[in-house]
């Protein structure tokens, strides 16, 4: 009897994620950039990009020598095309790839898959938001190059907490909308954000104006002179946190009161509007006072306060029991002793003047005694001290070149200043363990560059997927279940992804192929994006 065989394949969401692949054209543009070694090369170096996405946003952290061990049970003449196997995606091909990325230049690279998916999502990147964070690596690698074209995997301000081990640094700058990264770039691991910020503006700020960028935001280490005179010459807008060392900072929180401060209409905030030059750029400044910061600062300005009174009343204690020549000494002792103290003083002050004879007992006439003093004193904290520092700490300055006088100008400066989140959010997806970049293990720096250009286009790719499905949700007035259960037109790529879950392709023995489990929400998403050819 002869016996039928039926093989099963798992897509998931696999499938969506080829499908903005395929959508965008990303193999294709890689190939005409980094030309394969031969035309006969079965995988490309586009179609081992797309290979090494799918692995990583496949959220399984398989490591780079075992790819071939993921796409085993993957359908992948319908991911990557007809005649692509399983093994042919090994470590020394998808090594390869990364070595001719390097090759490249990965920035330069980058750029052109981000020109490409705006271009394909008819979207322009008005405003950028500018940040980087270190990627800590296992290995000696190159801490002592004197290279300074090479990439340095050295030891630096470690933003993972973890100085034992050398890092890289990434710099990304992320669209306001969607988060789709605009700009990538490797960096040593002992990189200053203040010199790099300046860097980029100047090698990449005219190429981002061109591109559409008109205005770029980041955290304090934008505002220094050398970077907003760049920032001025490539004609870019740019909102940043004004540092709280400058000296002019704290002579203007000095001069804020309550009284100066205006509702925002934004909860909980309120703010007031100063003119300022520096670096011979007229700017506006917008001083901002929290609520919520005022309770987050209240609670750690009372852990202070009681950490300190501990540590003044043993102080007190011991100033209480000494003894003193003079009023004068014990004065001079008190005041001392209460200059250590910010949060409090001493009240009720008394000098006590005590004698002392040589003999126990009824002094004799002749016994004058010796006269000492000594300290009465109450601890007491210095309210109006903590209420000063509460507030001060509430506030923040945030500086800009655009005009920001009027209440909807602060609350727009405001709002453009918070979606730094989006950069936030994309190094937070980059360090996610399950990511398949950050399992990789490498030993060459050169491939860690490569790597680090492979990750950001991760993000790129999960990003636009996360963008196309809100936008086709909202337009089509459609909502799919979040994880309660309850309609949303705003859900994460990640909960799709886990809604697609299960889904398989049936190989049939005549060759034809059936698609299982799909159900009505995976059809409305699948139709709405238009990805119908990877789930039939």
């Amino acid at each position: 009897m002869e016996t039928t065989t039926y093989t099963s394949k798992t897509l998931d969401h696999l499938g969506l994620i080829a499908g903005i692949c395929h959508q965008i054209g990303l193999a294709d543009l890689i190939d005409e950039s980094c030309p394969g070694d031969s035309p006969e090369q079965v995988v490309s170096n586009g179609k081992a990009l797309e290979a090494m996405i799918l692995n990583g946003l496949g959220f399984v952290n398989k490591r780079l020598y075992l790819i071939p061990q993921f796409f085993e049970d993957k359908p992948l003449d319908l991911l990557l095309g007809e005649g692509i196997e399983a093994s042919h995606l090994n470590d020394d091909r998808l090594g390869r790839a990364l070595d001719t990325f390097y090759a490249a230049g990965v920035t330069a690279l980058f750029a052109k898959v981000s020109r490409r998916i705006f271009k394909v999502l008819d979207l322009k990147p008005s405003r950028g938001h500018l940040d980087t964070t270190t990627l800590s690596v296992y290995g000696r690698y190159n801490s002592d190059a004197k290279d300074p074209k090479e990439l340095h995997i050295t030891q630096g301000y470690s933003k993972d907490h973890r100085p034992d081990l050398a890092q890289a640094t990434l710099q990304l700058i992320c669209d306001h909308l969607s988060g789709i990264p605009v700009h990538m770039q490797a960096l040593d691991g002992n990189s200053n954000d203040s010199e790099t910020f300046r860097k980029v503006i100047q090698d990449f700020g005219n190429q981002l104006s061109a591109d559409g960028l008109d205005t770029i935001v980041a955290d304090s280490k934008l505002y220094s002179a050398e970077t907003l005179k760049a920032l001025n010459d490539c004609k870019l807008n740019w909102i940043c946190r004004v540092p709280g060392t400058l000296d002019a900072v704290r002579t203007v929180l000095n001069e804020v009161t309550p009284d100066n401060l205006k509702p925002l209409g934004q909860e909980g905030y309120s703010y007031t509007c100063y003119s300022y030059e520096y670096a011979g750029i007229a700017q506006d400044w917008v001083v901002y006072r929290s609520e919520s910061a005022a309770q987050r600062e209240a609670a750690t300005l009372e852990r202070q306060v009681g950490r300190e009174q501990a540590a003044a009343q043993k102080d007190l204690a011991k100033l209480c029991r000494e003894r003193f020549h003079c009023p004068e000494d014990a004065r001079t002792a008190a005041e001392k002793c209460g200059k250590k103290w910010k949060w409090h003083r001493l009240s009720n002050l008394q000098i006590v003047a005590q004698t002392e004879y040589e003999r126990a007992g009824r002094p004799s006439a002749t016994d004058k005694g010796k006269t000492s003093h000594s300290i009465e004193a109450k601890l007491v904290q210095d309210k109006q001290a903590f209420e000063d520092e509460l507030f001060r700490r509430s506030m923040f300055i945030l500086a800009t070149n655009l005009h920001a006088d009027t209440k909807n100008e602060c609350a727009a400066l405001l709002s453009a200043y918070k979606e730094q989140h989006q950069v936030e959010k994309g190094f937070r997806f980059i360090k996610d363990p399950n990511v398949v970049a950050s399992s990789f293990y490498v030993q060459k720096p050169e491939r860690v560059e490569a790597l680090m250009f492979v990750m950001t286009t991760c993000l790129a790719v999960y990003s636009v997927l996360e963008y196309r499905i809100r936008q086709a949700l909202q337009k089509a007035e459609k909502t799919i279940p979040d994880q309660k259960g309850k309609a949303t037109s705003n859900p994460t790529a990640r909960w799709v992804f886990q809604l697609f879950v299960g889904i398989h392709v049936l190989k049939l023995p005549d060759g034809q192929s059936v698609v299982l489990n799909l159900k009505s929400v995976h059809r409305d998403i699948i139709e709405l994006l238009t990805y119908q050819n990877f789930y039939s």
